[in-house]
């Protein structure tokens, strides 16, 4: 592979980078059977050298346009923390992953890709879809609430795009087949298309040989599974105490939960969306504005 040339981008995003966008390699032609998606855009946070967001680029580049925007290196656990607010610039290198692909490689973190390709590199030709993964590991129960897996999909479900996030995956060769015909399949139902605003789902698969998935299921978010405490682990250099985290996880998920049903070897789905505002708490404190201290001297 060529040499790549790191592009600078400002805060204001300079036109650099729609120039790359637009002289990128044409896209093949769809065959007759195209999904009612014509575009996506695929991102991780495994990094964008990751075998296994290979497996999503090769199931639906035959299928699509295919845009790729994903972090250099590998930025697991990063939620959907965007670096560009505080950096203000980020580095970023075209990337070969395959004829008719537009792929870039991004020095920040899975949000700052999503933002990258939503707002600049994608404005003037969006993506129908933004997909996510797929993870080495599942992300299942309250491990969903730091996953850069999971915050792929999150900041484009914010930003009003349909969005999918896969999760699980090993390095069995037939299994990854297998999981991207299936990714495919789900993206082309009427439940990916009809994706509401602010909603987007998450998808685990059991890591096991093929013949062994049980099938699949949707699944509620079990609770309080995954358990984390700190313990001593000595002092630095500088005569700071270090505290190393740990963790368990509690595998007598309650029944219909995402961890039980991965247990038995299905394949999880479950659906998600991305407000948090209180509707009922909100029209309970309009009912009641006395349930609100009173800031003194305001209002006189």
């Amino acid at each position: 592979m060529s040499r790549v040339h790191r592009i600078i981008v400002a805060a204001d995003f300079c036109c650099a980078l729609l120039l790359l966008a637009a002289v990128s390699v044409a896209s093949s032609p769809m065959p007759p059977d195209s999904p009612w998606f014509s575009r996506v855009l695929i991102s991780n946070d495994d990094g964008i050298e990751n075998p296994r967001l290979q497996v999503l680029v090769d199931a639906f580049a035959p299928h699509c346009e295919v845009w790729v925007v994903a972090p250099l290196v590998n930025r697991s656990g990063s939620s959907n923390y965007c670096s560009a607010f505080s950096s203000k610039t980020l580095a970023v290198e075209p990337r070969d992953l395959g004829e008719g692909v537009r792929a870039w490689g991004v020095d920040g973190y899975p949000a700052d890709c999503v933002m990258l390709a939503l707002t600049t590199l994608m404005k003037d030709s969006p993506p129908d879809l933004v997909l996510s993964g797929v993870n080495s590991s599942p992300n299942l129960a309250d491990g969903w609430l730091a996953s850069g897996t999971i915050g792929v999909v999150r900041t484009a479900a914010h930003r009003g795009f349909r969005a999918v996030a896969f999760s699980g995956l090993g390095d069995d060769p037939a299994m990854m087949s297998e999981v991207g015909a299936w990714a495919l399949a789900l993206c082309r139902s009427d439940l990916v298309r009809d994706l509401g605003p602010d909603a987007y789902l998450t998808a685990s698969f059991p890591r096991v040989a093929t013949h062994e998935i049980a099938g699949v299921r949707p699944a509620r978010r079990a609770h309080t599974t995954y358990f984390n405490w700190f313990e001593p682990g000595g002092v630095d250099e500088q005569g700071r105490e270090l505290w190393r985290l740990r963790h368990t996880r509690d595998d007598d998920a309650p029944e219909g939960t995402d961890q039980q049903l991965y247990n038995d070897g299905f394949i999880v789905v479950t659906p998600m969306r991305v407000g948090e505002f209180d509707a009922e708490v909100y029209d309970a404190l309009i009912a009641e504005p006395g349930a609100l201290p009173a800031w003194p001297g305001a209002g006189r």
